[in-house]
């Protein structure tokens, strides 16, 4: 699996006259809301905070007025049209391995995509946004990784009816590849219910991670 497979499924979806739970895989698994209060854990009014991959921005709605300023990179403007529109909120339409950042940031949000880049390719982005924390800052990635093993989706989902690419790496396998590159991975959360755990072989985890 590469990049260029899994974006399909999401190209599909912006084309298709999105809505806002859009972006979600699967609608009525929103827990946006915990999102955003785990977000708001780490975050104060003068955070400077880069949302990775914002989708239509659903966690984003729920904290913005609370922060100092948001940067938000969605290559689709489809689903950015959903963004609040805020002085503290910046939408660059580009996507995240092509975005250059300008600035240091006391939070980089990775939340929901790592699955989507293979490893080689989170390994690359890791190392790109690492350079744009500042010395205090943050990276937070939320995602689902594989309880026993890596679980690989290749081909046409029979709960999506589409063609749906992801990698969900081992928990242990990711936060290898973060130290690999210079992260102290300290902070592992059990972030959902349990209920939001659909599948016996993955799990939700946050992953808290300081250059």
């Amino acid at each position: 699996m590469d990049h260029s497979q899994a974006i399909q499924y999401w190209q599909d979806m912006a084309d298709s006259n999105p809505n806002e739970k859009t972006a979600k895989v699967n609608p009525q698994n929103d827990y946006t809301t915990v999102d955003a209060e785990f977000i708001m854990q780490y975050a104060n009014k003068n955070s400077e905070i880069l949302d990775l991959a914002s989708g239509t921005g659903m966690a984003i709605s729920k904290y913005f007025e609370k922060i100092g300023h948001i940067d938000a990179v969605e290559v689709f403007p489809e689903f950015t049209k959903f963004i609040p529109k805020s002085r503290n909120i910046s939408i660059y339409n580009e996507s995240i391995t092509a975005f250059t950042p300008s600035k240091k940031y006391d939070l980089v949000l990775m939340f929901g995509i790592v699955q989507y880049f293979n490893e080689d390719e989170i390994r690359n982005l890791y190392v790109k946004y690492k350079d744009c924390l500042k010395p205090t800052g943050r990276l937070i990635i939320k995602n689902q990784f594989g309880v026993k093993e890596d679980v690989n989706v290749s081909g046409v989902s029979e709960e999506l009816n589409k063609a749906y690419y992801s990698q969900y790496r081992h928990l242990d396998k990711e936060l290898r590849t973060l130290r690999s590159v210079g992260f102290n991975t300290d902070e592992v959360v059990d972030i959902y219910p349990a209920e939001a755990n659909r599948w016996d072989n993955t799990h939700f985890y946050a992953i808290v991670a300081t250059p």
